[in-house]
């Protein structure tokens, strides 16, 4: 008898497979669908194929055409990067596993690279409430948060500040699109609190596809920074001003070393 661990999402309320999720991946991986299918060993119109398959059970579009060829909007980037996480957790041997989001990526990263044994150590970049569902699972040892309301509703963990970030407020019209990444709850309670009148159309993992609407929107200073973005906001960012947490269970010497590193480097800055 062989028995193997496997890997399924549910999506819409529909279970895909390993080999259907193996094909969102592949595309997520090499960016085109012939390069996904070379990958896979299979034709390209086996592979568009596949694709139309899941695309119907899942009720949704996972790509676009764009001039470069037909790529995965962000459901589907959402979806490979689901699974790719939820293969790194089946696999876990031990390491500490640490969660962050795109806000905060290149800081964890660089508190790693100066960290003895980064191999140890094992990295998922998804959202804070994605993350904090795993983490309140205990399958993560530290959560780097870009909203630190979480910290507060979490009981039994404990949480230190590494870095502070600003909020810039695009203000468009009344209605708003919700990024996916940051402190958006701080954003929003701001709004409330000065009786602004507003609604929250969708959320979005794609902040280019936010500045491309006509929807007002909330991004973290550091991130636009880091993209190289000029973005006018509405409101002083220091009335938007937060801290960034690490929250953990246990005080591990390797959770507490990416922790004081995380702070060296945010001090620099």
């Amino acid at each position: 008898m062989k028995l193997e661990p496997a890997v399924a999402l549910l999506v819409n309320g529909r279970q895909l497979t390993t080999h259907q999720l193996e094909v969102i991946e592949a595309i997520y991986e090499t960016g085109s669908q012939k390069a996904a299918a070379k990958k896979l060993g299979i034709a390209t119109p086996v592979l568009h194929r596949y694709l139309h398959q899941i695309e119907a059970k899942v009720n949704a579009r996972l790509v676009d055409s764009t001039p470069r060829g037909t790529v995965l909007n962000s459901d589907g980037e959402e979806m490979a990067k689901e699974f790719i996480a939820l293969k790194r957790k089946l696999g876990r041997t031990g390491k500490v596993v640490i969660g962050c989001t795109v806000v905060t990526e290149e800081l964890v990263m660089s508190a790693l690279s100066a960290i003895d044994h980064a191999d140890e150590y094992d990295l998922i970049i998804s959202t804070d409430e994605r993350n904090m569902r795993d983490f309140n699972a205990r399958m993560m040892d530290l959560v780097i948060l870009d909203d630190p309301i979480y910290a507060y509703e979490t009981d039994g963990a404990q949480w230190e500040e590494v870095a502070e970030d600003r909020l810039l407020h695009i203000e468009r019209s009344q209605v708003y699109g919700v990024f996916r990444f940051g402190a958006q709850r701080i954003g929003f309670k701001y709004l409330e609190s000065k009786g602004t009148q507003f609604r929250k159309e969708r959320q979005d993992h794609s902040l280019s596809s936010l500045i491309r609407s006509n929807m007002s929107f909330f991004v973290n200073e550091s991130l636009a920074l880091r993209k190289g973005l000029s973005l006018k906001s509405a409101t002083d960012p220091d009335l938007l001003k937060h801290k960034i947490l690490g929250i953990y269970w246990e005080e591990r010497p390797e959770v507490v070393a990416v922790l004081k590193e995380m702070a060296k480097r945010s001090l620099r800055n």
